[in-house]
């Protein structure tokens, strides 16, 4: 069935690349779009964080990049930033203009000082007709069909490839951080530049062909949504990147629309492709958009993602079929998958505002990979494993360190969301945020404690709203207290709206029930021996069993999944450190704290 459905995707996308080459492909008017906004809105700035989890990993992604500028070429030793230079750009523009947006004071004449020093350096290279010059047109936009034979010019070409897509991607956003942070050159020079890829049509009908062209989808999007934004920027998209016949895989719900899409190959990268339909979505109002992205939505959530929410489709190590979930593959848990699928669901959520399943995936994408993608070093790790010893991290600019110290540069922006009647609280983290009506303070120790108080610190006269998130997995649903008092009880996966005329010293305080789940893993990799294995969760956070074991092993756990649960024991000096009863060689942690141990995220049972 797979291989029926793989010959019929490449056959279609073979009559689709025809006739995207031959620049037939139908666009849409203009003057037909239906622009849709955002019902609730992340901040641009205005959030402060306060010591905790997320603080100390936003605060080490800045000594990274502070680190990083002082480095040659921003990296220590070898790596990609001579071939994919405009990346290496972006990584560090983004790093440091998001950073500006909400750090202290203390680190933001450094980050402005990198910023304005890339800057000043690509103004020296734009060419004048706007083209970015860090290499030769050829080099990157070069047109020639993928032929059959291994050793071809294309195969050659083929690395240089990715600097049309990825390269030219994660620089403009860099540069549109740039711009956010209050640099005035940034955006005037994107723009050029996508006035020249806009009307370079010796290129473009071979834009697709070349390695993982699925990482230009989202340029000019992203682009248009600016205040230079332009409607070529989503025609291009639609006349030379739109891919009707795999939007109609996503809208029919085809399992294997990401395992065997046609096109190059198959990888986490395709989630950019959700990115860019979120975006044509906004800008057109076209239904077709949004049904393909909630149905590709729903495959990906279904059938590629861990327990956890590592990535579990790869461009190497394959191939992955819908729910292989392969653990033994080094290529897993890619670090750009769980950055992507944040950004593609805080597009969701700001669609969608009460939608809470796409607050629980930034959640979990957060606290268990992006939490455990950087070493004790600070370096990041290309892969995040779900078993066996943790990769080193590297400083070599791979596409995995620029894309989580662009994230991790703006985390701030997802803890809260606005509209024009008040504040979303998605995610507990100690922090404050001041909006034009409000200024709240949120104190917790999420994970390691659920007890949340909400205090408002301002308030302008009239009535505001403070919705707050139930996530789907506390347990019992929720009871919320205003000044003490019980004011309702929310149920688990959805938000609770507290509307009143508030004042300077209200509290809302309340207790998320948060508790283990035993999770059967249900891919390929089973143990030797038949047993089944299990994942082990406490609340969003993933669980680690170490130990005495060797890397190569499944340790098996006595007893039961059932009895599982009440066979841990809490240390009584480490949150979230759990011994398993009868077995003291073994002990639980959350997968983000394991470093270089050896560890196993789904045990046998």
């Amino acid at each position: 069935m797979e291989n029926n459905f793989a010959d019929k995707a490449r056959k279609e996308k073979d009559r689709e690349y025809d006739i995207i080459k031959r620049g037939e492909k139908r666009v849409s008017d203009p003057k037909d779009w239906r622009p849709v906004k955002y019902e609730a809105f992340f901040p641009e700035t205005g959030v402060k964080l306060r010591d905790g989890f997320v603080k100390e990993l936003f605060d080490k992604n800045i000594e990274n990049i502070l680190k990083c500028y002082k480095m040659e070429d921003y990296c220590n030793g070898p790596g990609w930033a001579h071939w994919l230079p405009a990346s290496n750009d972006g990584r560090m523009l983004a790093g440091a203009a998001n950073s500006i947006m909400w750090c202290d004071e203390k680190d933001k004449e450094q980050l402005r000082k990198i910023v304005e020093d890339i800057i000043s350096g690509i103004k020296k290279q734009v060419r004048d007709d706007g083209y970015f010059n860090y290499y030769p047109e050829e080099e990157a936009y070069i047109c020639i069909d993928e032929p059959e034979e291994p050793n071809s010019i294309f195969r050659v070409h083929a690395k240089n490839s990715e600097r049309k897509n990825y390269d030219r991607v994660f620089w403009t956003r860099g540069m549109i951080s740039a711009s956010r942070s209050g640099n005035k050159d940034a955006l005037p020079i994107l723009r050029a530049m996508y006035d020249w890829f806009n009307s370079a049509e010796k290129y473009l009908p071979y834009i697709l062909r070349g390695a993982n062209a699925t990482n230009g989808f989202p340029g000019g999007p992203i682009m248009y949504h600016t205040e230079l934004g332009k409607p070529e920027d989503i025609l291009t998209n639609q006349r030379w990147y739109d891919q009707d016949y795999w939007m109609d895989q996503f809208i029919a719900g085809e399992k294997e629309a990401f395992s065997a899409y046609a096109g190059d190959r198959p990888h986490c990268y395709d989630l950019l492709e959700l990115e860019a339909l979120a975006d044509e979505y906004r800008a057109t109002g076209h239904r077709r958009y949004l049904d393909a992205l909630l149905g590709a939505w729903e495959i990906y959530r279904s059938g590629y993602m861990h327990i956890g929410g590592a990535t579990a489709i790869c461009e190497a190590g394959g191939p992955y079929p819908y729910k292989s979930y392969y653990i033994t593959t080094g290529h897993n848990g890619e670090t750009c998958g769980s950055v992507f699928w944040i950004w593609v669901n805080s597009r969701l959520l700001q669609l969608a505002p009460s939608e809470e399943k796409y607050a629980f995936e930034i959640e979990q994408s957060l606290f268990n990979i992006i939490g455990s993608c950087r070493d004790l070093s600070g370096n990041t790790r290309y892969h995040n494993r779900m078993q066996g010893v943790k990769e080193k991290g590297t400083c070599h600019n791979t596409c995995c360190e620029v894309s989580s110290t662009m994230l991790i540069s703006e985390l701030p922006k997802y803890i809260y969301r606005e509209d024009d009647l008040g504040v979303w609280v998605d995610l507990f983290v100690p922090s404050t945020i001041k909006t034009n009506k409000l200024c709240l303070e949120m104190t917790t120790d999420f994970p390691y404690d659920c007890n949340v108080s909400i205090c408002v610190k301002e308030a302008d006269e009239g009535r505001f709203h403070i919705s707050i998130r139930i996530p789907s997995w506390a347990k019992g649903g929720t009871e919320f207290f205003v000044n003490g008092e019980s004011v309702c009880v929310g149920a688990p996966g959805s938000y609770v709206r507290l509307e009143r005329e508030w004042k300077c010293g209200d509290i809302v305080t309340f207790r998320h029930k948060m508790s283990f789940s035993v999770k059967n893993y249900e891919g390929r990799d089973t143990a030797p021996d038949g047993r089944g294995r299990v994942a082990l969760m406490y609340g969003p956070i993933l669980m680690a069993l170490t130990g005495s074991f060797d890397e190569g092993d499944i340790p098996v756990l006595n007893g039961s999944a059932e009895r599982l649960i009440d066979s841990l024991i809490p240390s009584p000096d480490v949150k979230l450190h759990f011994a398993v009863e009868g077995q003291p060689e073994l002990l639980f942690k959350p997968y983000f704290e394991v470093d270089r141990e050896v560890f196993n995220c789904f045990p046998s049972i």
